[in-house]
């Protein structure tokens, strides 16, 4: 059974939140990015499944597709190549978070579609980078690692920001 849940705060349907749909197998995962995106007011919609992604995307209508690489029946790369061929979501931002940095995954990623990778564990700067790019309002700078348990705040530096897909 998969589960799709949805948090974050609530408007009138004429000043709709922005959206974004996480989809990720670790609860511990999905938990830490819910409360942090909830936090910069952004509605939080989590699956822990591709296909459901994909059956649940017209209803949905995120804002920004946050997929896990590894998920069951359908992979994160299956979602984002499957999702860039329907013309509905030819402009939806997709980014792929995946448990190691590797080219591999990243030219993986590029051919499906994807307009930037995560690589856990990932500093909170480069998701508020890539939410950035996709919303007009400017996050405040965090140093938290998602993907880590919680610990002191981290001394080291920023990986590489996400990359965009050349368009």
């Amino acid at each position: 059974m998969t589960a799709l849940a949805e948090t974050g705060p609530r408007q009138s349907s004429s000043q709709r939140p922005f959206r974004v749909l996480l989809a990720d197998t670790g609860l511990h995962v999905r938990e830490q990015l819910t409360g942090l995106l909830a936090q910069q007011a952004v509605e939080v919609l989590t699956a822990d499944d591709g296909f459901d992604v994909l059956c649940r995307l017209p209803e949905l209508r995120p804002d920004l597709l946050l997929v896990a690489s590894a998920l069951p029946r359908l992979s994160g790369t299956q979602v984002c190549s499957l999702v860039r061929q329907c013309p509905d979501f030819k402009n939806l931002t997709i980014i792929l978070m995946g448990d190691e940095h590797n080219l591999l995954d990243e030219v993986r990623a590029e051919l499906a579609g994807a307009d930037g990778c995560l690589h856990m564990p990932f500093r909170l700067a480069e998701l508020q980078e890539a939410l950035a790019q996709v919303r007009p309002r400017q996050a405040d700078p965090v140093v938290d690692t998602v993907g880590e348990p919680a610990r002191e705040p981290a001394r080291e530096p920023v990986r590489e920001p996400v990359r965009e897909k050349a368009r």
